[in-house]
């Protein structure tokens, strides 16, 4: 066994797996939703507004755990960030259930800021179970994690385009909180059982009570998150296009029937996490094969690959939005490609966080690498957000060229990391 805290590894998987079906539950209706006629049960915007507001929600939500991961390592502790933001995201799921623009603005807000105290701890937690173990084993354990937490994603496109179809929009908001409730009971009803005291203690306390000055061995490995902050702002900016401008793609461009049968939008939109539940233990055992014979490729490259292949997907659906109506198994295709990349640069940026970062930094680190998210996400839906006036068939050639150039900046980049990374425990040299 390669997980020796496998109770706990469970506990944090399945909390955040329900947190997820919640987020993207509305994740997968809010664009729809937003563009929805006033007689469908929308709000009748334009896709340009829609993809606006899409954008500055996703960022927001993404932003906000530099303030959640701050108030976690100085004063609440990550148990405590995590039960608040749970909380706080409930309540705004059942808002969204009112078709009211004021509930509406109101539910977004409370799931942004609940998401900045939740999410940057949950993944602290995890690293603090594996503070003993390797590189590769780190890597293969979030690798893990982010197979689990996708059955939710998956789960909630499912019932997102069952509930759309069935009853409309009000009662995909509301499963949604009843989600995020369920994620809320298991993480308190099994924190004190499962995680012994990871999480418990504020990390600054933990640490003498103070933040101590930064050696020129941690001011170093910080100096490799805040480049994997930078790439993450780029590689997102191409990948939260598929809840915006590749959604409003497969709703209106691409050919849906199956025998008569129209498949929902939601459940083609959001078929990438059901790829992620079988691709992720195939990655996770590669780097723990090639980590035993030393040839686990280092972060750079790792990164390369993935922005490579999200490259070669965005050429894809760049030559797709060409044609007439083409096929939804093009599109089975291009949600595969863009997962293995995926697979080479999430779970792997936020394993290289929780061991590169100085110990009273690490949630306020996976903060910033959320913000990376976050920025990446705002700037997503502004750029979406031209397809009126660019095309989409511009936009996604734009895309495919930013992802090759920067698969090459990450690749030239590697040995200079690697060397930046020397001083730590598990130096993959």
């Amino acid at each position: 066994m390669f997980f020796r805290h496998s109770k706990g590894l469970r506990l944090l998987v399945m909390t955040e797996m329900w947190e997820r079906f919640s987020f993207y539950t509305l994740r997968s209706l809010m664009v729809l939703y937003m563009t929805a006629t006033l007689m469908d049960g929308g709000l009748g915007w334009t896709k340009g507004e829609a993809l606006r507001v899409y954008g500055f929600y996703i960022g927001a939500a993404y932003l906000m755990p530099i303030v959640g991961g701050y108030f976690a390592d100085r004063f609440l502790g990550q148990r405590r960030s995590t039960m608040i933001g749970a909380i706080l995201m409930a309540v705004g799921h059942f808002l969204m259930a009112f078709n009211d623009l004021w509930f509406f603005y109101g539910a977004l807000t409370l799931v942004a800021v609940g998401n900045g105290f939740f999410k940057p701890c949950l993944t602290s937690i995890l690293g603090e179970l594996y503070n003993d173990a390797s590189e590769s084993q780190r890597d293969s354990a979030y690798s893990l994690f982010y197979m689990g937490i996708n059955i939710g994603a998956f789960a909630a496109g499912i019932v997102a385009g069952w509930a759309l179809q069935a009853y409309g929009f009000d009662l995909g908001f509301s499963i949604a909180g009843f989600g995020m409730l369920l994620s809320l009971l298991l993480f308190w009803s099994g924190k004190n059982k499962y995680l012994g005291t990871a999480g418990l203690k504020p990390q600054v306390r933990k640490d003498n009570d103070h933040i101590k000055p930064l050696t020129a061995e941690q001011k170093s490995r910080v100096g490799v998150i805040v480049f994997l902050f930078l790439m993450m702002i780029f590689y997102f900016i191409a990948w939260e296009q598929m809840g915006g401008l590749v959604t409003l793609f497969i709703h209106e461009s691409v050919n849906r029937t199956v025998g008569g049968w129209e498949i929902p939008t939601p459940w083609l939109a959001n078929i990438d996490p059901f790829m992620i539940v079988f691709l992720a233990p195939l990655l996770s055992l590669l780097w723990v094969w090639l980590g035993r014979r030393g040839r686990d490729p280092f972060l750079g490259a790792k990164f390369g690959i993935g922005f490579a292949l999200s490259g070669i997907a965005f050429l894809l659906i760049a030559w797709l939005s060409t044609l007439d109506r083409p096929n939804w198994g093009w599109m089975v295709l291009y949600k595969f490609i863009v997962v293995v990349g995926e697979l080479c640069v999430i779970p792997i940026s936020w394993a290289a966080v929780t061991n590169l970062s100085p110990v009273s930094y690490t949630t306020r680190m996976m903060g910033l690498m959320l913000a990376g998210i976050g920025i990446g996400s705002y700037i997503a839906g502004y750029v979406g957000s031209f397809v009126d006036q660019l095309g989409e068939t511009f936009i996604f050639y734009c895309l495919m060229g930013g992802l090759f150039f920067f698969s090459i900046v990450c690749f030239a980049m590697n040995p200079k990391l690697k060397k930046m990374s020397r001083h730590t425990k598990f130096n993959p040299s």
